[in-house]
């Protein structure tokens, strides 16, 4: 079983770096957090503040990216009439949905750590001025991982559910929308305070700037590792249906 398993793990893997759009996915991320994260130092903001700023402009850009790299998961491999292949293999539904999960994860993984490079960068060459919290740096990115954790499976589901790949990132970016301004925009959503802690709790957006500020709060694990559980399961139906 883990052998299948790291098999199509390394399969799914090997596709990204075989593909176009995911290098040009990963310039596109690296600018524009590079960008992001030396405009928040050139305004001389405190450390635990670019940090928190790091962390939201990271959030920021996998509004665009997970759905680019979670349409092709089964899109394309019905499109390219492998999906069919795949699925006569003497394999589960649930180690493919479990691989393909794995290896966009993976992936998303290594575009954010050369993120890090930007604060040890920043503490070689001003070390007197930015002095910050390993904790809030590790909760950050934890906050981070376990939100693209649940919305990489969101977008598998909506990838299993249609055979094109426009669909399926226009629905995954939707979704996430949703939940990343329905907590800026918490305050107004309604009077009745039930609905507006509803919200909150929500907000993926919150949550890293709280993650950010080494608050880790464990309803937010629970949440996202719900949600992720939620959505990979409904993926393993939808495949199996198919």
């Amino acid at each position: 079983m883990m052998r299948t398993f790291f098999v199509l793990w390394k399969r799914e893997l090997a596709a990204f770096f075989l593909s176009p759009i995911a290098y040009v996915m990963l310039m596109f991320f690296l600018l524009v957090t590079g960008c992001g994260f030396y405009w928040l130092v050139k305004e001389n903001l405190e450390m635990a503040h670019a940090v928190q700023g790091l962390m939201v402009v990271i959030w920021a850009c996998m509004l665009i990216v997970l759905p680019i790299l979670t349409m092709r998961t089964f899109a394309e491999e019905r499109k390219s009439g492998t999906f069919e292949t795949l699925m006569t293999a003497p394999v589960r539904e649930s180690d493919i949905v479990t691989a393909k999960f794995a290896g966009v994860l993976t992936f998303f993984v290594l575009m954010c750590l050369p993120t890090l490079l930007y604060l040890l960068i920043t503490m070689k060459l001003a070390p007197e001025t930015t002095s910050f919290d390993p904790g809030s740096v590790l909760g950050g990115y934890l906050t981070l991982g376990l939100i693209a954790s649940a919305f990489i499976a969101l977008g598998m589901l909506a990838s299993a559910l249609t055979s094109n790949q426009i669909v399926a990132a226009i629905s995954t970016f939707s979704v996430m929308s949703i939940l990343f301004f329905g907590g800026l925009f918490e305050p107004h959503l309604s009077k009745n305070p039930m609905v507006r802690d509803i919200g909150g709790y929500l907000s993926s957006a919150l949550h890293v700037m709280e993650g950010a500020r080494g608050i880790f709060d464990t309803r937010t694990l629970m949440l996202y590792l719900s949600l992720t559980v939620f959505f990979l399961f409904a993926t393993i139906k939808a495949v199996e249906a198919r």
